[in-house]
């Protein structure tokens, strides 16, 4: 068995055939595990269409390997759901599959999942996204990693031709009233033994500083404000704080927020992403690594969650 912490510096990366080939080489069982990955909700906290009462049209591109095979798509597929704060996208109430199949000892599923929100995706767009993405994906440099500090190396070369890849989001989508990119993170799953590891990276801080007010972007595992519109059992709406993980830790919340000026007004567009995967049909549990004290809790953040 690996130990816990190697696993914790596992590349996410497209190219991890070589990789896991490496790292697994001398397990022998080959032990299959049934494996979902969900979005059991999305939140908007604040809409990215500018205005009171206004929607997004939000939609997820996912992009990356599983088992080997390329994997891009639109969820839902070819649609997108109705997004405002007193209409979540997705509820809770039926969870929006990612991936689902079934691993063997050593197969990994790897994935980008990006969040858009806003107007609705042309052909064209979609195209252009699918394509850029996987030649981003494809300038990541793999090595064999051996020890800790290759393993850090190979994890940093990915992040960093993440934030790259998502700052020229504008040759895609030009920015405009009502602009689409949302916000992103990394799934990463593998087989080892029959027992099911994983790891969720979100891209991180794209611009602006990290507690500042200003203009800015990010995608990173932390508490929301108490700004979150809840449903109670009466139908009546309330403000919630939102922690980084679901109810017992079996599921993780990922916070996508984008500060910016349009036509010289600060607009706000703040999303949250939940996160479930299950094995063998439980719902794995969540632990929060890399942690970023800030100045108060809504400050605090992680790196990633494993």
């Amino acid at each position: 068995m690996l130990s816990t912490k190697l696993l914790q510096n596992v590349p996410f990366v497209a190219g991890l055939t070589a990789i896991v080939a490496t790292l697994t080489a001398s397990l022998a069982p080959v032990i299959a595990a049934d494996v979902k990955i969900e979005i059991p909700a999305i939140r908007s906290i604040q809409t990215n269409t500018p205005g009171e009462g206004k929607s997004d049209q939000v939609y997820l591109l996912v992009t990356g390997i599983a088992k080997g095979e390329a994997v891009a798509k639109q969820l839902p597929d070819g649609k997108s759901f109705k997004a405002s704060p007193k209409e979540q996208p997705v509820d809770g109430k039926s969870a929006v599959t990612v991936w689902e199949g079934k691993l063997d000892e050593g197969q990994s599923v790897v994935l980008t999942v990006a969040a858009f929100a806003g107007g609705k995706i042309t052909d064209d767009q979609r195209k252009a996204y699918f394509e850029k993405k996987a030649a981003s994906d494809k300038k990541i440099e793999m090595t064999k990693p051996t020890d800790k500090d290759s393993l850090n190396k190979a994890r940093a070369m990915l992040s960093k031709q993440n934030v790259a890849f998502y700052k020229a989001i504008g040759e895609i989508f030009p920015k405009q009233k009502g602009d689409h990119y949302v916000g992103a993170f990394d799934v990463f799953v593998i087989n080892i033994g029959g027992t099911i590891h994983k790891r969720i990276t979100p891209t991180g801080l794209l611009h602006g500083e990290h507690y500042g007010t200003g203009v800015k972007q990010y995608s990173k595992i932390k508490y929301t404000r108490e700004n979150v519109l809840t449903k109670d059992e009466n139908g009546q709406f309330y403000e919630l704080q939102m922690e980084p993980t679901a109810e017992n830790e079996q599921g993780l919340r990922v916070k996508m927020t984008e500060v910016e000026k349009i036509e010289g007004d600060r607009n706000v567009t703040d999303y949250l992403v939940d996160v479930t995967i299950k094995a063998d049909g439980k719902l794995t549990t969540f632990e929060l690594a890399g942690e970023h004290p800030g100045p108060t809790i809504v400050h605090d953040y992680w790196d990633w969650a494993e």
